[in-house]
């Protein structure tokens, strides 16, 4: 191993420390920003997301997802709504970007709405880690305009628009490492668009009971949810879980089987920063789940143990 991939790995498991421990800013640049204007806003996202908007604040996200009328999703979101919830914005990851303004489009019929982004937004910066808002406020102080949003595990900062939209210097210099950040979204369970959460699952199999009301009116996907809820039909669960790392990832969509009999797959796998660990997240069966029976991933003639675990990992 040569002196800068030592290095590499060295920075990557200092960040990934903060980001478990302290906190980090993070990269953001190419995740999906919407910014909704209007006087419908607060009562278009309401009807569209999974999540009770009725008690947002200005300043705070509230992650949600946005489903299809099969209840399955097409993003997970954080969403900010303004002081008088005539102005929101909508932050979701790389993996929204073509998916998210479309779905809003489609059902804006009647309403008073306008929609600005993803494309000409401000470079969106992360921070993350449980004292995470020390930071953000440390980098927003000096920034005019700036828009920051707490949130829980990931927090925001939105440069004001313009050449001004530079990232700031305080947070360039610290950002993390980008397999430092994938390692610790898999620890604390933040899926991606289109990678974990995909329109072949429904959103009581996401496990991101955060992001869902059970008692909030109509929404798109609602039926689905609350039936799925309501009659214990849900077959499958996304799950976080450690295996040996070896050098080698779980390659997505890699069979797992528990105690011989098929119970799901994997979606998404790195190593974890500064340990002999890998770091993953899938799906199991819910008899996978309520057995005591070991996991392995299937990987041809050969087999890899895994070790589901709850969040965070």
């Amino acid at each position: 191993m040569n002196e800068s991939s030592t290095s590499a790995r060295r920075d990557a498991a200092a960040d990934y420390r903060s980001l478990r421990e302290s906190f980090c800013s993070v990269d953001l640049s190419a995740w999906t920003v919407l910014r909704l204007r209007g006087p419908d806003t607060r009562a278009f996202l309401q009807g569209l997301a999974s999540q009770d908007l009725e008690s947002a604040r200005a300043g705070a996200a509230l992650p949600s997802f946005f489903l299809n009328e099969k209840g399955r999703p097409v993003a997970l979101a954080w969403v900010e709504l303004g002081e008088e919830g005539s102005s929101a914005l909508v932050i979701s990851d790389e993996g929204a970007r073509s998916s998210l303004r479309a779905h809003f489009e489609r059902f804006r019929i009647m309403e008073d709405v306008e929609i600005e982004g993803p494309d000409g937004m401000p470079p969106l910066i992360g921070i993350a880690g449980p004292s995470r808002s020390q930071l953000l406020r440390e980098i927003a102080g000096p920034m005019p305009g700036a828009v920051s949003i707490e949130s829980e595990d990931l927090s925001f900062l939105l440069p004001p628009p313009g050449p001004a939209a530079a990232r700031p210097r305080a947070a360039s210099q610290h950002f993390a490492d980008p397999a430092s950040f994938e390692a610790w979204r898999l620890a604390i369970g933040i899926p991606r668009t289109g990678i974990d959460i995909d329109l072949d699952r429904i959103a009581t199999e996401l496990s991101f009971p955060g992001a869902i009301s059970l008692t909030k009116g109509c929404y798109v996907g609602q039926e689905i949810v609350a039936r799925t809820s309501n009659r214990g039909q849900v077959r499958r669960h996304r799950v976080g879980f450690r295996f040996d790392w070896d050098g080698r990832p779980i390659a997505a969509r890699t069979e797992l089987r528990a105690g011989g009999v098929a119970a799901g797959y994997v979606t998404s796998t790195a190593p974890e920063p500064g340990t002999d660990q890998g770091i993953g997240m899938g799906y199991l069966t819910a008899e996978a789940l309520g057995s005591s029976a070991e996991v392995d991933a299937i990987e041809g003639s050969t087999t890899r143990r895994v070790r589901p675990s709850p969040w965070p990992l």
